[in-house]
């Protein structure tokens, strides 16, 4: 049992629940009650993905689409304690950053609720069955059982962020805080702030709310409050202000400057709860004639799309290692990463807001049909009436009866919306549904952008748009940016309609020749190719490769491969060349990309064995260490659990996290050479993105 620690100086109490749950691969009956025994369990952190342990199979329910990695039912359960400082009369949260997939969760027996979608996070309310000063058991059922399920690899598990959250009853609401900033310039700048506070107490209260901003410095302006209103019992209000903000620094690819807003909610003079949010100040232009435009500057979109695995890691990947991913990318000339093709984890955009990073933030592969038979895809889903609580807000303009894609919608919208670094809105990626099926439900999940984030532009991967009427048709209205995958002439097409607008190619292949289309016309703003890394899935009788290669580095990025090198000449890149190996003759070498780490979820190091052939490398580790992973370049079927990879291109890997603070000693053997071995200090701490060395 453990009790969480609360962080940060905050009034309301924030406790990351990512260590020592206990798991069971596969059903297991009453596993939803707190009596049940599950001492024989397996202990993991999260964030955890337990279909990436395998074991790989040609004959899996995933079919290589999904990597041919195993699925079904997962349980997870957590024993805790709240710590002293929450009370009775507190409202108490449990957060998910996102379970894979038709999660539901219990606490102390009781259900709080059920959600399908894997790429989305819910939060849900504990209040009425927490226990204060007492053991409380959190359980979680996870069902991938219902295959195939994707066109490429998903995993299982809790592979992202869980966190308790206990407020007053009087408190900001779920994702309410909204930051705008329009027309700033470098001599001033307006942040808007609106805001929803809810009374859960059981009286009215006459409560006010103030704002303050601060910089990446900690430099504070001086508090803005917002007239008090009274809020009945169980009644919400929304609040809004304004700080101004002279000569501001704001964010852009180049300068991603970031800022924070602290909201205080207050009740005579006494502040009951706060609400951070970061945030970026810059204005945000798509263009039917001057294309993309930040801070009145032009801007390409030099762009990648991604899927969420990292190989060895499966989906559960620490923001360390999206942060080393990312900054490959960027070396190369990167500056803009689609969401291929789903929502991404906070980690992610948080750090691409610090990276400098645009976002297409992507919502979902399929609406209502299927994509080849993949039964278990989110169309099984997509369309049908949500069950309650959704563990998200309410969808703007529907009372009830929501659709489950409204409430994602939703959700994605109003989590992601304060981010710099999202630009755009994909509604989905080649849909083939029909013009009469997607028409209305593209038009729902516009209305719900543009409610809820006036920044909000939409597009869309759109499949083959002349064939399907989108070109010319009703639907093309809808967007804000006209997009469509591999088809460059139907985007020009598209874009110079009328009404014109700005375009994207959404997707399109690694040859460079698309390059010059995209500058010699200025509204078409950008692509996006397939793909910036290797990835798994999409292998359907591939055997016993379980993912593709060809992408512009594989996927630990040891590799930048001869395209990658070619547009990152164009881009103007800092990579002329793929990385060394280091291999030297008669022995292993190795080098751990970060020589130091936090004893913190989120850090990790990746501890390269460069030998001079291809081999199996064994590695040890000694200290307060663990080896995560085992991994190489290597698309073909073979463990990544244990100590032992065989290396691809003269490379294996260990990924490598602490326990504890001290030091951690690597060493790596193979037959024939000089055992190699490189050394890690670990201390106690939080992980921030982009501390340490980028590159």
């Amino acid at each position: 049992m453990i009790t969480p620690v609360p962080i940060g100086n905050r009034v309301r109490t924030i406790m990351p629940l990512d260590r020592a749950w206990l798991f069971n691969k596969g059903d297991a009956s009453g596993a939803d009650q707190a009596t049940f025994a599950d001492a024989g369990w397996r202990t993991v952190n999260l964030p955890h993905d337990w279909a990436i342990e395998g074991p790989f199979s040609e004959s899996a329910a995933t079919t290589g689409r999904g990597g041919y990695v195993p699925s079904g039912i997962g349980w997870y359960r957590n024993h805790f304690t709240l710590p002293t400082k929450v009370t009775s009369g507190q409202q108490v949260y449990i957060e998910f950053d996102g379970v894979m997939s038709n999660s539901t969760v219990y606490i102390n027996g009781t259900q709080l609720g059920k959600h399908p979608y894997g790429y989305v996070s819910f939060r849900y309310d504990m209040t009425k069955s927490i226990e204060f000063g007492a053991e409380n058991v959190v359980a979680v059922k996870t069902d991938t059982s219902l295959q195939p399920a994707s066109r490429y690899y998903e995993g299982a598990g809790i592979y992202r962020h869980v966190r308790i959250i206990a407020t007053d009853p009087v408190h900001v609401d779920q994702w309410a805080t909204y930051v705008t900033t329009p027309s700033p310039t470098a001599a001033s700048g307006t942040v808007k702030v609106t805001t929803s506070v809810v009374n859960s107490g059981t009286s009215s209260q006459s409560v006010s709310v103030q704002g303050i901003v601060s910089d990446a410095g900690g430099t504070a302006l001086p508090a803005v409050a917002a007239p008090a209103q009274t809020i009945a019992a169980g009644a919400k209000a929304d609040f809004a202000f304004e700080v101004s903000v002279a000569s501001p620094k704001l964010w852009s690819p180049e300068t991603p400057n970031m800022y924070q807003l602290l909201t205080n909610v207050q009740v005579g003079g006494t502040t009951l709860d706060d609400d951070v949010t970061p945030f970026g100040i810059r204005s945000l232009v798509f263009d039917a004639t001057t294309g993309l435009n930040i801070n009145g500057k032009n801007v390409k979109m030099k762009g990648v799309c991604l899927h969420q695995d990292y190989h060895g890691l499966g989906l559960a990947a620490p923001a360390r290692a999206m942060q080393r991913r990312i900054a490959a990318l960027k070396k190369i000339g990167v500056n803009a990463i689609r969401t291929a093709h789903d929502p991404p984890s906070p980690d992610f955009l948080d750090v691409c807001d610090r990276m400098g990073v645009l976002v297409m933030d992507e919502f979902f592969d399929v609406w209502v049909g299927h994509k080849y038979s993949d039964v278990g895809d989110y169309a099984a889903y997509f369309n049908k009436t949500a069950t309650t609580p959704t563990g998200m807000p309410a969808v703007p303009g529907t009372a009830t009866g929501a659709k489950w894609y409204e409430v994602d919608v939703t959700g994605i919208v109003a989590r992601d919306r304060n981010h710099p670094s999202v630009v755009l809105y994909s509604a989905g990626n080649e849909i083939r549904d029909s013009s009469s099926t997607r028409l209305p439900l593209l038009t729902k999940m516009a209305s719900i952008i543009h409610t809820l984030d006036l920044d909000g532009f939409v597009t869309q991967g759109l499949f083959r748009p002349q064939e399907a009427g989108d070109v010319t048709g009703t639907i093309r209205n809808v967007y804000d940016v006209f997009g469509a995958n591999y088809r460059t002439a139907e985007v020009l097409d598209g874009m110079s309609g009328s009404p014109a607008k700005a375009g994207v190619i959404t997707e399109i292949g690694t040859d460079t020749g698309t390059w010059s289309t995209v500058t010699g016309n200025q509204a078409l703003t950008g692509l996006f190719m397939w793909t910036g890394v290797d990835y798994m899935g999409e292998r359907d009788g591939g055997w016993p490769s379980i993912g593709g290669s060809g992408a512009l580095m594989d996927e630990l990025g040891g590799t930048i491969r001869s395209n990658g090198l070619a547009w990152s000449k164009i881009w103007g890149g800092a990579v002329t060349s793929s990385p060394p190996t280091g291999a030297q003759s008669g022995k292993v070498v190795l080098t751990a990309d970060h020589p130091t780490l936090l004893n913190d979820v989120s850090d990790v190091s990746f501890v390269k064995a460069a030998v001079s052939s291809d081999t199996a490398v064994t590695f040890s580790i000694a200290g307060p260490g663990m080896i995560v992973a085992v991994d190489s370049a290597s698309m073909t079927q073979e463990t990544f659990r244990g100590n032992t990879r065989n290396s691809s291109g003269g490379l294996a890997y260990a990924i490598v996290q602490a326990t504890g603070a001290g030091t951690i000693t690597v060493t790596a053997k193979a037959s024939g050479l000089t055992d190699g071995t490189a050394t890690i200090t670990a201390t106690e701490g939080t992980w921030v993105p982009c501390s340490g060395t980028w590159y």
